[in-house]
């Protein structure tokens, strides 16, 4: 049988991307993605798809021995990060392995702290599947700009504007690094563009279950409207 852990996938990208979504949606077609932040609130009612334990005790503690914001929003780290953390894919593997996993299909861990981090986490999981998932930046900007844990940190657009230059760089940087790199855009797969999505998970090889998916990717979700912004990719969802 085939041991999935050294290469899992790790879903990232801008905040208020649409990473929740397109995590859930592999998660559909057979990731395992283990004990995850609950959804059910109006931010994200299906399920924000971070898992806990890896979020909260190894990627927001990293974060914070870097003495930046553990929410990564406020101050990051550089964009050449050079920080070694000896036996992170062992804490990993403690982690996913107390939750249940079996190492018998591919694992996944999605969050947009991710992408300050990837240089750590390319180093533990060489071969790792990376999943950037794109938006368009004014509809990422207007999603902070009404929810309520985004706005929280700022109010004001140009302080949007400049942090999504600083995730792009980070995100160029990945793409340039060598890694394995995949990308979507999540609104293809909300406008039911699945030819992208159907390809991804053939490449992840995964089982693209397409019944499931339109379920799944519901307007009803997954469309923002002024008031309240439901698609997926918190920068610090509620755990």
């Amino acid at each position: 049988m085939q041991d999935h852990f050294e290469s899992p996938i790790f879903v990232l990208g801008l905040p208020r991307s649409g990473t929740s979504m397109i995590a859930g949606a592999l998660g559909l077609c057979g990731a395992w993605t283990g004990s995850t932040v609950p959804g059910g609130v109006p931010a994200n009612p299906k399920g924000f798809f971070e898992h806990i334990v890896i979020r909260e005790q190894i990627t927001k503690k990293i974060l914070t021995h870097l003495g930046c914001d553990p929410l990564g929003v406020r101050k990051l780290p550089p964009v050449d990060l050079q920080l070694e953390v000896p036996k992170l894919a062992d804490a990993i593997r403690e982690v996913i392995e107390a939750d249940g996993y079996k190492h018998d299909m591919p694992w996944l861990y999605k969050d947009a702290k991710l992408t300050l981090l990837w240089p750590l986490y390319q180093k533990a999981f060489p071969t790792a599947n990376w999943v950037i998932v794109k938006r368009d930046e004014e509809g990422f900007i207007d999603s902070c700009l009404r929810t309520p844990f985004m706005k929280q940190h700022s109010q004001d657009r140009g302080y949007w504007e400049k942090f999504a230059e600083k995730y792009l760089a980070r995100l160029e940087a990945l793409k340039k690094s060598g890694a394995s790199v995949l990308e979507i855009a999540s609104q293809d797969v909300i406008d039911g563009k699945y030819e992208r999505f159907e390809a991804l998970v053939e490449q992840l090889g995964l089982t693209y279950r397409y019944k499931e998916l339109t379920a799944f990717v519901s307007p009803a979700y997954w469309h923002g409207d002024a008031d309240n912004d439901t698609r997926g990719g918190a920068a610090e969802p509620p755990a």
